[in-house]
């Protein structure tokens, strides 16, 4: 079995151009800071592991959990409120879905998600390109700080007890190429982000990444 796993934001999804925006806004208006947005400073380039570390720095102890989740509620109704008001802001990166569809179908492939967002802006930017999480499995920032974690995570649910002997990550920042490389994964960089020997703009060559992938 060859699992195939994607991130999200960057790679399946062009949300970068807000995202981070809307994530820096959210915790200025809660703990009233400004944050480092240059994400590759960070340990855990997930939605939970930056907040993790922020609030280490900016909160006492027994106030984290709570700032947490104002944190997180605030940082999706923004995100919902833009996209109601932008609808064209989250744009599929062209092919991506075409080719999760012929991943889907292809015999011995197993597609998954592995993304640092939290799940509930995951979920809706998924729907937004036309891809029902539902029917994805997925792991999420919701579930575990580190990426190797959710990687680790999304990948046992894509595989339901089957033995797999090939992993593939598709990602656009250092940190998916990193967290691949400490798991064994197969690396595959989309856009210019990453300097890698494998590398696609995006997924519109869809034989050439099925012929990389050997599927």
């Amino acid at each position: 079995m060859h699992v195939v796993c994607f991130d999200i934001d960057g790679t399946l999804v062009d949300s970068a151009g807000f995202d981070g925006d809307l994530y820096a806004e959210a915790i200025q208006d809660v703990l009233g800071v400004a944050i480092d947005t240059d994400w590759s400073r960070y340990e855990n380039v997930t939605d939970s592991g930056i907040l993790e570390k922020v609030l280490e720095v900016h909160s006492s102890p027994e106030h984290r959990a709570h700032l947490a989740r104002e944190i997180q509620s605030n940082f999706i109704e923004r995100t919902e409120r833009y996209l109601s008001e932008n609808s064209h802001a989250i744009r599929e990166v062209p092919g991506a879905v075409a080719l999760v569809d012929a991943l889907r179908k292809s015999p011995g492939v197993r597609v998954c998600v592995a993304t640092g967002g939290w799940k509930a802006t995951a979920t809706l930017k998924l729907r937004t390109i036309g891809l029902e999480p539902n029917n994805l499995p997925m792991a999420t920032g919701s579930d575990a700080v580190r990426r190797t974690d959710i990687m680790l995570l999304a990948e046992s649910r894509a595989a339901d007890g089957v033995v797999v002997r090939k992993r593939t990550y598709f990602g656009d920042g250092v940190w998916d190429q990193k967290a691949a490389a400490a798991l064994g994964y197969d690396f595959v960089a989309i856009g210019n982000g990453v300097v890698h020997h494998v590398v696609f703009s995006d997924f519109q060559n869809r034989d050439e990444i099925l012929a990389q992938l050997g599927v």
